[in-house]
């Protein structure tokens, strides 16, 4: 059987160890509703930013398909499609080959193209952005409910209800 030491308030009880909350009831709730929030809201950033991530993915797929087929509609050859799509992009010469109308929809579809991925870009900028933000705040949140919730080991009188810091 464990020893435990006589209560110094009442003489009676002996003083058992116990875990109490560092703070009163009304703030230990405040903890808890930081608390809640804050894991939902970090999960929610994750998401939030893997699925950013799929998105700008298909939207530059769109934009790359988009880009082609306004070339191919225009009658601008395959092969200069597939090279225009490549980083390089076509040649003065290969320029020169194509008629005027052909020309003005390169231009077009050009311009296009990267007005698009700027915007995507920028989406994926903006939403990953704040995915991260929420992230953090969550996170922080979190650690102050964490705060406001922690426990102390104390050594308690059984008699009495007396309270002595354990350490």
């Amino acid at each position: 059987m464990k020893q435990y030491p006589k209560c110094q308030v009442c003489s009676n009880g002996d003083l058992r160890p116990k875990k109490k909350y560092r703070m009163s009831g009304p703030v230990v709730a405040i903890g808890y509703l930081l608390l809640v929030p804050c894991v939902i809201g970090m999960l929610i950033g994750l998401v939030m930013m893997f699925a950013t991530g799929g998105a700008s993915d298909a939207s530059f797929t769109a934009i790359e398909d988009e880009y082609r087929s306004s070339l191919v509609e225009a009658g601008i050859p395959e092969t200069l499609v597939e090279k225009s799509a490549k980083p390089g992009g076509l040649t003065a010469t290969d320029r020169d080959s194509l008629s005027p109308e052909q020309r003005t929809a390169l231009s077009s579809a050009e311009l296009a193209k990267s007005a698009g991925q700027l915007g995507a870009g920028a989406g994926t900028a903006v939403a990953g952005g704040f995915g991260i933000f929420l992230i953090v705040v969550s996170f922080v949140g979190g650690l102050l409910g964490w705060l406001l919730i922690m426990k102390k080991k104390v050594l308690q009188c059984g008699s009495c209800k007396a309270v002595v810091a354990a350490s």
